[in-house]
């Protein structure tokens, strides 16, 4: 190859690498994790016993969108001690590693949570397990579709 050719080929080819694979000015990401969840598990046990949420008609839907951002609902259904609660799951998401956590306005224990991927190849699970004010919340989040 002439010197040329070579000096060339060595300028354009990195380039070409970084135009290729682009820089994320525009939040997109590739995250085996995008997709659509919902709570297959939503567990509540304190001083009054443990209470499947699921049964007695509480749910939660999150979709992880590719650009960062989150839409869906949680609903909770009243109890002798708190009326009903509906809150707009909108907001972000990050993941690091193996956890996954949320922000949202919507004041809600999800955003105090951080999510273990359960299944870290392909995504299909976020658990987490926490206790507040003495009542431990153990929820599994399934994933249903992917959304792009």
């Amino acid at each position: 190859m002439k010197p040329f050719l070579v000096k060339t080929c060595a300028t354009i080819l990195p380039l070409a690498t970084l135009i290729a694979c682009g820089s994320d000015t525009t939040g997109i990401t590739n995250d085996p994790i995008v997709g659509s969840y919902f709570a297959t598990e939503f567990v509540t046990t304190g001083s009054f016993g443990q209470i499947n949420q699921l049964v007695e008609g509480s749910t939660l839907n999150i979709n992880l969108l590719n650009n960062h951002r989150t839409t869906g609902q949680l609903h909770l259904v009243a109890t002798a001690a708190s009326p009903a609660f509906d809150g707009d799951m909108t907001g972000t998401w990050a993941h690091t590693g193996n956890t996954v956590t949320f922000s949202q306005d919507a004041d809600t224990f999800i955003r105090d949570f951080d999510f273990t991927v359960t299944d870290p190849i392909g995504g299909t699970q976020l658990a987490a397990d926490h206790t507040f004010a003495g009542v431990n919340i153990k929820l599994t989040l399934t994933r249903g579709a992917v959304i792009d």
